[in-house]
């Protein structure tokens, strides 16, 4: 006897075993099965020496279990049936059915932006889902994406962990801001005007402002901030309140500009844009309910037309 006859069953020897008790002949369990009658006899052979039963014996026209056949088809039905049921459930994932927690990492351009709109789309798919949208740093992301704490973590990472994955979401432009009835400001503005204005400046854009401070000292002038602050949805309501201008997301800017009199005030050079990503650990890559988050993710940061899992690229 070698090693291989005296391996534990496989699921397709029970289902063998089974298959003859129920149809009593190798012909009708082979189809079944969808196997030929000689495969079908590998795995009733591989079963027979692992036991040292004969399993089945001809009666008439029939193969008739042994008493170890009828004592084995209990056991080997409730395996088959965890196999069936709840192993290979977990492969599956219903949007319509799950009631699970969603965790996002945004920051607040992010929580004003995109949350209110991700929260649309699953009371849509998936209604009985729940979101949690949770502030995070650049240094903490990867940690919490690969412990579970987050599924996704959605805006600019200049330098993300090797071990996270990402998509492209949008380009995030800026634009410059004053109030609506500012007594000195019109449509324009030069860069050495710029310089000479007072502003409210968030630090939640490093890169834009660099570029911006670097392009002032190339015409001999600098920032003139008299207030800073983290609080970028608090940037539109301090400025139509001020004679401060300020450099704030285009999106922040459309979603306030109905509620707060400011403007947009155009400059000499554009302002250059960022990229927006969502980031996940490759330990979930595969997971069908983390795909199908990404998916919804992707379809509202992208304000495009519902598209399926299927037709995204998660590279």
């Amino acid at each position: 006897m070698n090693n291989s006859d005296n391996q534990d069953p496989q699921i397709a020897d029970l289902r063998a075993v089974l298959a003859l008790i129920e149809d009593g002949t190798v012909t009708r369990a082979a189809r079944r099965l969808g196997l030929t009658q000689s495969a079908l006899s590998y795995h009733l052979d591989r079963m027979r020496k692992r036991f040292a039963d004969p399993l089945f014996v001809r009666v008439g026209n029939r193969m008739a279990p042994t008493p170890f056949a009828q004592r084995l088809a209990e056991p080997a039905s409730r395996v088959l049936r965890i196999v069936e049921t709840e192993i290979a459930g977990l492969a599956r994932f219903d949007p319509a059915q799950t009631n699970r927690e969603f965790r996002i990492g945004v920051n607040e351009i992010g929580a004003i932006v995109l949350v209110p709109k991700l929260m649309k789309r699953l009371a849509e798919v998936a209604p009985h889902a729940r979101l949690a949208p949770t502030q995070v740093s650049a240094d903490t992301m990867a940690a919490a994406l690969e412990s579970g704490e987050l599924d996704v973590v959605a805006g600019h990472v200049p330098r993300p962990h090797d071990a996270l994955l990402r998509q492209h979401l949008y380009r995030r432009a800026y634009v410059c801001v004053a109030r609506r009835d500012h007594p000195r400001i019109g449509d324009t503005m030069t860069l050495r005007e710029f310089g000479r204005t007072p502003q409210v400046q968030s630090p939640s854009v490093p890169i834009t402002f660099a570029w911006i401070n670097d392009q002032l000292r190339k015409h001999g002038a600098q920032s003139q901030v008299r207030l800073t602050t983290e609080h970028v949805a608090a940037i539109p309501f301090i400025v139509a309140a001020s004679d401060l201008i300020a450099i704030i997301p285009d999106e922040v800017y459309h979603l306030f500009q109905p509620i707060a009199p400011i403007k947009k005030v155009r400059l000499p050079l554009r302002i250059p844009s960022i990229d927006v990503h969502q980031y996940w650990h490759s330990r979930v890559a595969g997971d069908p309910a983390n795909q199908f988050f990404r998916s919804v993710v992707y379809e509202v940061g992208c304000e495009r037309q519902p598209a399926s899992p299927g037709d995204l690229s998660y590279t």
